[in-house]
């Protein structure tokens, strides 16, 4: 796959994902604009504006974070392995997207405890490769809505992340031509069938794998299985 068609579909997704974020920047803006007004019609050291100046502080950071994040991960860049905590990462991924994963009666669940641990790879590429898994288990919902899930685990010298979702699964004879550039089994100008792809060749770049198969108990599960330690 050529690294065109990886910044294509970066660009794309985070396009997508606007309306979100400016609905989350919403929300914080109007606490902003609240409490400045009441800063300026309470002058002075009542303890009711150091408060309300404490909650202009915490909302103008969570809209920096917010911003930060998203303008992080859309820049093109060339891959660049480097040391991080997935602890750390993956809720920060899921704070600015789950207004756009929450749609259609999908319900996302917050991420069970992470493994203490290092990743060696490229930040901004694992982060593409988890949304894209994100946002393909979210449509698969699309229509019956349910629960979205992300599980971290540490397998002997692998980093597994596990996305689950209680769709209708992978029909019989699809399992490798979901993987196929320009596949979709969804309709609509938003569905490029690029997600399943552009993730496992980020996966395979990064010296893992991308697996997906049906649960268990129903629905799909993918499996991004990155190396501990970065290739030689």
């Amino acid at each position: 796959m050529d690294r065109n068609v990886v910044e294509q579909y970066r660009l794309a997704l985070f396009g997508r994902m606007v309306m979100g974020v400016a609905h989350e920047i919403d929300n914080h803006l109007s606490v902003v604009l609240g409490f400045s007004e009441l800063i300026q019609l309470a002058a002075g050291k009542e303890q009711k504006v150091r408060d309300g100046a404490g909650k202009i502080q915490s909302s103008g950071e969570k809209i920096g974070a917010i911003v930060q994040h998203f303008s992080r991960f859309v820049r093109p860049h060339a891959p660049s392995p480097e040391p991080f905590v997935p602890g750390e990462m993956i809720p920060d991924i899921l704070l600015f997207s789950r207004y756009d994963l929450g749609r259609d009666n999908v319900t996302v669940l917050p991420i069970s405890e992470v493994p203490p641990g290092i990743l060696h790879a490229d930040r901004r590429d694992f982060g593409l490769a988890l949304l894209a898994l994100l946002f393909t288990a979210a449509e698969a919902m699309a229509e019956t809505g349910g629960e979205l899930s992300v599980r971290a685990s540490i397998d002997a010298a692998w980093w597994n992340f596990t996305v689950s979702d209680q769709g209708p699964g992978i029909p019989a004879g699809l399992e490798e031509k979901i993987f196929e550039v320009g596949f979709t089994t969804r309709t609509g100008p938003i569905h490029m069938g690029m997600g399943l792809p552009v993730a496992r060749h980020l996966a395979e770049q990064g010296g893992g794998t991308l697996q997906l198969a049906n649960g268990p108990g129903g629905g799909c599960e993918a499996v991004l299985r990155l190396p501990m330690k970065p290739r030689a």
